[in-house]
């Protein structure tokens, strides 16, 4: 059995003054299974150091990966790059009682795209394979596309079509292919 380099559960109150640094690849395997439905066989690379500051912990670092994803004009296969800065401030808070409320305004570092977001934690464990595996999946597109200035004109498109789309003013000799919507 490996050893494991990083744990994939922080105990927080453990940390040193200086934080520590936490890496995570497809070698060391710490994260291999709790990723697999998004990344599959892909390589994957996550560091990142995780400082105490004062009553929260701050974590910054890198994630980079790739997804096998289809096109969704022209159906190729391709491999969908990410590489995502990583800037969380780990708050760790009591959940609320049975009839507490809480409520949000909206706060400035909202408005901020490069600052840090926070994350409330109910105890002091922080889950490393529950994070990375949301930073992925908010990662992937909607609507993935092949290459950057994919469009209508895409020769991966056109070819396809002219096998299926009847044209105005075929030959005889062409095949005869049925559209359902004729009727």
């Amino acid at each position: 059995m490996k050893t494991r380099l990083s744990p994939i559960e922080i105990a927080l109150k453990e940390l040193p003054p200086e934080g520590r640094e936490f890496n995570y690849t497809r070698e060391t395997g710490e994260l291999t299974e709790a990723l697999k439905d998004l990344v599959g066989l892909n390589d994957y690379k996550v560091s990142f150091l995780l400082t105490p500051v004062g009553n929260a912990y701050n974590l910054k670092g890198t994630l980079e990966t790739s997804l096998d994803q289809e096109c969704s004009l022209c159906a190729i296969d391709f491999k969908f790059p990410i590489r995502q800065d990583l800037h969380e401030v780990l708050v760790v808070q009591k959940p609320l009682n049975k009839g507490d409320q809480q409520t949000k305004a909206n706060h400035a570092h909202e408005w901020v795209a490069s600052g840090p977001d926070y994350i409330i934690l109910d105890s002091e464990a922080f889950a490393v394979a529950d994070y990375i595996h949301e930073a992925i999946a908010l990662a992937e597109p909607i609507r993935p596309l092949g290459k950057p200035g994919c469009d209508i004109t895409c020769e991966n498109l056109t070819e396809p079509m002219k096998k299926w789309i009847v044209q105005p003013g075929a030959s005889p000799t062409d095949p005869i292919k049925t559209n359902p919507f004729l009727v």
